[in-house]
């Protein structure tokens, strides 16, 4: 005699939902995953139609101020992945819970709507799922002043000024000045000790930037 029971595993919520979420930026929530069952279940865990190329943080952008991402924008030959799970897989006991952490790294200007789902080893695909909610926004950063005057300056010589790059917005933002070709012909080379870094919601970054004019003359260059 014996009495055959299907495992089940369970979720403590219905719906992690994220919010608004800024632009490669990684959000983090906690759900928990229960096996009611008298046996151990080994899981796996997997998003519902996401990509396989790792996903661009801008904390990875900031450390390299000469990524062509800053220029042309972050491109992918295949769809990134914006979703992690820590544990994406193990072993519960039973009667026992494990906590999952769910990492959100948008690099997509949408909105998310997609499925946690579950496998269980040697039972069965998809038998439990997790509805995941957001909306990635790029927060709008504003530079000020627009012009930098430097006034007069002698030839190859250093100077300073700074500008500011204000987010009034409830989200974080990240900025990088574009590396300046520095050519024969260029008349005026800039350079700043800041060049990439992120500016907190409702908060100010002050960038200084440094100039050498390599030519007489009056002269106007744009840093972008």
């Amino acid at each position: 005699r014996g009495f055959v029971t299907r495992p089940n595993l369970y979720f403590n919520v219905d719906e992690l939902d994220f919010g608004d979420v800024s632009f490669g930026f990684p959000y983090t929530k906690t759900c928990c995953l229960t096996n009611p069952s008298p046996v151990p279940l080994t899981f796996k865990l997997y998003m519902s139609d996401d990509g396989t190329q790792p996903a661009v943080s801008s904390f990875d952008q900031i450390c390299n101020d000469s990524d062509p991402s800053w220029r042309d924008g972050i491109h992918f030959y295949v769809k990134p992945r914006e979703f992690t799970m820590n544990p994406s897989q193990g072993t519960i006991l039973p009667q026992g819970h494990q906590d999952i952490e769910v990492t959100l790294c948008a690099n997509t200007v949408m909105t998310f709507y997609r499925r946690l789902l579950v496998d269980l080893e040697g039972f069965g695909n998809e038998v439990a799922s997790l509805t995941i909610t957001a909306r990635c926004l790029v927060p709008d950063l504003r530079v000020y002043p627009q012009i930098l005057l430097y006034d007069e300056c002698r030839l190859k010589v250093p100077y300073q000024r700074k500008f500011l790059i204000a987010n009034n917005t409830d989200l974080p933002g990240c900025y990088g000045l574009i590396p300046q070709d520095r050519e024969e012909d260029t008349p005026v080379f800039y350079s700043s000790p800041k060049p990439c870094g992120i500016v907190q919601p409702h908060s100010i970054a002050e960038i200084p930037v440094t100039i050498e004019v390599q030519t007489l003359g009056k002269h106007c260059t744009s840093l972008l």
